[in-house]
């Protein structure tokens, strides 16, 4: 195995939150009910705060995926831009709660989540939010994936 230098990422002024219901009808099966929900905030405040703050937690119940819980445990990149349709792009390290039998429960999981604020507040005729996101474990085995329109609740991205 050869060495590798990480690469230096830089996070930049950043925030979101909010709490909502995905729905993906073709990730539903006969044990799946095809949706994920997420809920939480982050930001990045610099120099106030000097590192990244905040969880989500997803609760992921599709098809092709581990039906687990992932909640964040930090934040190690968070960059958001856009002033009409902010988005905001996350990633660091992650917990799992098991929801089914497995042999062995993910261990050393990543995350990386993508939310774009499409809807204004009060304006049902917008474009929905979206929210995206993968889950690795410690060898970068897909533990569990999703992207869809939300359906209900809101996600706030700040405008940069």
């Amino acid at each position: 195995m050869g060495i590798n230098i990480p690469a230096l990422h830089n996070s930049s002024k950043s925030a979101a939150e909010g709490s909502a219901k995905i729905s993906i009808p073709r990730r539903s099966d006969a044990l799946h009910s095809g949706v994920f929900t997420i809920k939480g905030g982050v930001s990045f405040d610099p120099p106030s705060t000097p590192y990244p703050t905040g969880a989500f937690r997803i609760q992921a119940d599709l098809s092709d995926s581990l039906k687990a819980t992932f909640t964040t445990t930090s934040v190690e990149l968070i960059n958001a831009f856009g002033k009409h349709t902010p988005s905001i792009f996350l990633t660091g390290r992650c917990n799992v709660r098991v929801s089914e039998a497995v042999k062995r429960p993910p261990v050393g999981c990543r995350y990386w989540i993508m939310i774009v604020n499409n809807k204004k507040e009060g304006n049902e005729k917008d474009t929905p939010d979206i929210v995206s996101f993968a889950i690795t474990d410690c060898n970068g085995n897909r533990v569990a994936y999703g992207t869809g329109p939300v359906v209900s609740g809101n996600m706030h991205v700040d405008p940069s």
